[in-house]
């Protein structure tokens, strides 16, 4: 054993401080020759409190953040618990970053034990993942299946990294997009994954207590922001990286998820929205869907995404919904591309739907996500869906597929049958804008009320016109 180092801090917050700023920092000493920082927090969670927690390194780099899922954290020149990158251990000053999450009228007591020790480091062998899963077919081009939002220990979720692999590779997908919250810990597990059955994309879902914004890349991007214009700064940092801001659930009413609902939405500047999120009601995504929609008829490009926001248990599927990706070759860098230009449609889960819609203007054929650029008066359409026997079995004729434009629900179809395929007609104006098609089950399918909507099924994204 080698020496130590134990220093505690008691404190209280109250409501003002958050209205002051959201984070509060906590500075301790670490001398020369301490390798290791080993934290203990705790907080009144009884109280209904939440306070999450972060750690910042004395060269001011952010080393790790984990909400308030872990009340201990470890941290050397090789070894780090998950959620918190391992590196050089600077002497300095270092900061524990205390994150305001939810402070009660009576105040949040909190405590924090920093012990700092001298350890003589071992070598660290990295294990590599091995899948010993095989997919029931082989990566290719065309459409291809996967989940943009899941999480593993890393951040709250249950699953590592490898673990996480391995169960998407039994459901079959082509793909999936780690994104803890607020970390990049994940990406060294991630390099060191050996499954060329599936493309492994690395990602962040960068947590704010005002909105979630999925990305994809190895980059970090610092989560504490407040006001519209922190955000609008936001979505150019990720910009200027060369990466796709995403917003996640802009519509989540649960008090329970703090920041889930997104503050700023007369924002412009997405590149995609997340309109089906896995645990989030059916009728709070059709909220999210009829802002979409609402967009769009405004002019705006702006395709759309589904993701499972999968943490592990019971509480939401794996790829529920599953987002599909036309790709021209099944790389990391294709799906990336193909999402930016809305190649893109969702399902509920991986197995039981599947749409594609193309629109021939003359002799031009434009597929989902393309835009018509002289448009014929007279569009035909070719809308072709294959859907599981059961589900069929199941909801006895219940099934509408709905062709929708800017002015109006132009086509309204009943599924009764496992493969659906058909071309019709459709007449347009400058009015119209982009067509896009929707399945799914509803109190009135005449209606673009998100109250209408019983079950969403399938929803793809739109073929815009000028």
């Amino acid at each position: 054993m080698g020496e130590s180092i134990i220093k505690e801090f008691n404190g209280i917050l109250y409501p003002r401080d958050k209205e002051i700023s959201d984070y509060r920092y906590i500075q301790f000493t670490l001398p020369n020759g301490y390798t290791s920082i080993e934290i203990e927090y705790d907080f009144d969670r009884e109280r209904g409190c939440i306070i999450d927690i972060g750690l910042i390194d004395s060269k001011n780099a952010f080393r790790g953040w984990s909400g308030s899922s872990k009340t201990k954290l470890y941290i050397d020149n090789l070894h780090a618990i998950p959620g918190y990158v391992a590196g050089e251990v600077y002497p300095g000053t270092w900061s524990v970053v205390l994150g305001l999450a939810r402070i009660v009228e009576c105040g949040c007591k909190y405590r924090i034990v920093i012990k700092m020790s001298k350890h003589r480091i071992t070598n660290l062998s990295e294990k590599k993942c091995s899948c010993m899963e095989k997919k029931e077919r082989g990566l290719s081009s065309g459409w291809i299946k996967g989940d943009l939002h899941v999480h593993t220990v890393h951040s709250d979720g249950r699953d590592d990294v490898c673990s996480l692999i391995s169960k998407a590779i039994k459901l079959d997908l082509d793909y999936i997009a780690i994104t803890d919250h607020n970390t990049l810990s994940q990406i060294s597990e991630i390099k060191l994954a050996e499954c060329p059955d599936i493309l492994v994309i690395p990602g962040i879902e960068i947590t704010t207590y005002y909105g979630h914004i999925n990305t994809w890349g190895a980059k970090w991007f610092d989560f504490r922001r407040r006001n519209l214009d922190d955000f609008r700064n936001l979505i150019d940092e990720i910009h200027r990286e060369g990466l796709l801001a995403s917003l996640n659930h802009p519509f989540n009413f649960d008090a329970n998820c703090i920041g889930c609902d997104f503050k700023y939405k007369e924002l412009r500047g997405f590149d995609l929205i997340e309109v089906w999120n896995g645990p989030t009601p059916v009728t709070w995504n059709a909220h999210a869907v009829s802002w979409w929609h609402k967009l769009l008829t405004e002019g705006l490009v702006m395709p759309i995404v589904g993701g499972s926001d999968y943490h592990g248990g019971s509480d939401v599927e794996l790829a529920t919904p599953t987002t599909w990706v036309f790709v021209d070759r099944p790389t990391v860098e294709d799906v990336l591309d193909s999402i930016r230009r809305g190649r893109v449609f969702l399902s509920k889960t991986p197995n039981t739907w599947r749409i594609d819609m193309a629109i021939y203007s003359g002799n031009k054929l434009c597929n989902i996500g393309d835009r018509i650029d002289n448009v014929n008066k007279e569009l035909k359409v070719l809308v072709d869906v294959e859907v599981d026997k059961d589900i069929i079995d199941r909801y006895m004729g219940e099934v509408m597929l709905r062709i929708i434009t800017a002015k109006e629900i132009a086509k309204l179809y009943s599924i009764r049958t496992r493969s659906f395929k058909f071309t019709d007609r459709l007449t347009v104006d400058d009015d119209t804008k982009f067509v896009r098609v929707e399945i799914g089950r509803y109190t009135d399918p005449h209606s673009l009320e998100h109250s209408a909507v019983v079950e969403l099924l399938a929803l793809s994204n739109p073929i815009y016109m000028p």
